[in-house]
């Protein structure tokens, strides 16, 4: 998998799914321990501004090396407009096995969650 780019608008839902092979190119079939994708505003900041998991269901197996992630409004909501940083990182028996790193643009938006007031 190479560098993912995530261009989005603030506030949206957004679905991505990657692939995981191993060395001969077809895909990774061990069973990861956990898979984390860390979004923080810098690589190297303390806290994270969200993550998802493998072990919590914020990372879903689609097939055999096919996974999926979904960025949901409540995500990036509170964040500001711009880059941020992210890796997905992959753990088998405890050990780091590879980690792929990413950047996750948050564009702006004009109609806020404020707005989508329902009229009656």
């Amino acid at each position: 998998m190479a560098s993912m780019i995530i261009d989005m608008a603030r506030g949206d839902r957004e679905t991505r799914v990657f692939h995981v092979n191993g060395p001969d190119k077809t895909p990774f079939e061990d069973t990861f321990d956990n898979i984390y994708m860390t979004v923080k505003k810098f690589a190297n900041d303390k806290n994270y501004k969200f993550q998802k998991r493998l072990s919590d269901g914020g990372i879903i197996k689609v097939d055999e090396g096919t996974y999926e992630f979904t960025i949901l409004p409540e995500d990036t909501d509170g964040l500001e407009f711009g880059d941020y940083d992210f890796d997905i990182e992959f753990v088998i028996d405890g050990e780091l096995k590879k980690t792929f790193c990413g950047v996750l643009h948050l564009s702006k938006e004009v109609t806020h969650r404020h707005n989508e007031v329902k009229l009656t």
